[in-house]
């Protein structure tokens, strides 16, 4: 499958699945849109990119920590580093075992100890001679409930 022919299916397949997108200014990408998912009132915010450089789709979500849980996060990492340093840890490796790229932007060490989570990225890139309206579904579905679980995790 071409770039030109992927962007058409992902807009077909968003339509037909209700999914509300918008297209975003983007000089590095065929096609950049931003999609809420799932469609629902509660609906997150998506990034979904075919960059101009690379035969694949990139569906990835960025999450901001909100100050308040931050400042949690703070609190118990003084009241038990080690017990933070193990839920880092355990987070590592659940999101290693989700099958998709992240990143977790930790705020800098105080005594050997991180910070506490500020953002995290989860992506996952689909190749297109392997897309298809089910692998490109699946990948929506998959980043949003690794990044649900993360969330969960975080509360």
């Amino acid at each position: 499958m071409n770039k030109r022919d992927a962007a058409q299916a992902v807009r077909n397949w968003l339509q037909s699945e209700k999914l509300e997108g918008r297209d975003v200014e983007d000089q590095q990408a065929h096609l950049h849109m931003h999609v809420k998912y799932p469609p629902s009132k509660r609906g997150h915010l998506f990034n979904v990119v075919i960059p101009k450089n690379r035969d694949l789709i990139l569906v990835y979500s960025v999450t901001r920590v909100d100050e308040g849980q931050q400042e949690e996060m703070k609190k118990y990492s003084d009241e038990s580093p080690n017990d933070w340093k193990k839920w880092l840890h355990d987070s590592r490796l659940d999101l290693t075992r989700a099958d998709l790229d992240w990143v977790l932007h930790v705020g800098e060490k105080v005594n050997e100890v991180p910070g506490p989570l500020q953002a995290f990225n989860l992506s996952r890139p689909i190749w297109l001679d392997g897309l298809t309206q089910n692998e490109f579904m699946h990948t929506m579905r998959r980043v949003w409930l690794t990044k649900l679980s993360l969330i969960h995790r975080i509360k």
